[in-house]
């Protein structure tokens, strides 16, 4: 009587390693890499440097222009000069601020965009970029820089400078809200007027100067 043996099942093959990246998805992870460097170096370049952040975004114009910059839109209406200025208050006293230069009375206007503005003391940009800051000789409330300019309408005042005569030739009026600019703004705005000043226009303007120019404060 024979005998029948029953065949063994082969043995399972052992699993096998995993199979290390392929050339092609190594080469995917890699231009996936240097697109996202890219944009880093992108994104980087686009933001302003420490040093740049702050730095107005000027808008410019001339005498008579409506100059509009982000927040607000300002005006030059007249640039005269004189050798005195004569301020008259509310209740009628009259005080006199003289200058062993002269006296740049701009009379100037401003509207808001959306909110109320107020700005910074004006500046007086001279043609080889010496900046004045309007002089504190004068009655701050006939500033334009003193009352809020609000949407809507338009805020007159003055902007008066004590410069020397080589200041005038291709001076500039530069206007800017104070306090810095609103948060996360990088660049506040300004508004730059040329006065038209240039040597005919300075020698005009010198020869209209008054011997008193006279203003009224605010009632």
């Amino acid at each position: 009587m024979s005998t029948v043996t029953p065949e063994r099942a082969p043995a399972a093959a052992p699993p096998r390693p995993p199979r290390p990246p392929g050339r092609l998805r190594r080469a995917g992870a890699l231009l996936a890499g240097l697109a996202l460097a890219a944009a880093a170096v992108a994104l980087q370049s686009a933001a302003p440097e420490p040093g740049e952040r702050g730095a107005p975004l000027t808008s410019t114009g001339r005498v008579g222009d409506e100059v509009a910059a982000s927040r607000f839109t300002a005006r030059v209406e007249a640039v005269h000069a004189a050798r005195s200025v004569e301020i008259a208050d509310a209740a009628g006293a009259v005080e006199t601020a003289t200058t062993s230069g002269i006296f740049v009375v701009v009379e100037a206007a401003a509207t808001a965009h959306r909110e109320p503005q107020k700005f910074g003391r004006p500046v007086l940009l001279s043609g080889d970029g010496k900046r004045y800051t309007a002089t504190d000789k004068v009655d701050s409330t006939l500033d334009i820089a003193y009352p809020y300019v609000q949407p809507g309408w338009w805020t007159e005042g003055v902007a008066v400078f004590d410069v020397p005569v080589t200041a005038l030739t291709g001076s500039r009026i530069v206007l800017a809200p104070g306090g810095g600019g609103f948060i996360g703004e990088a660049y506040p705005p300004e508004a730059e007027i040329d006065l038209g000043l240039d040597d005919a226009g300075t020698q005009r303007l010198i020869a209209a100067a008054k011997d008193v120019h006279r203003l009224e404060a605010r009632r």
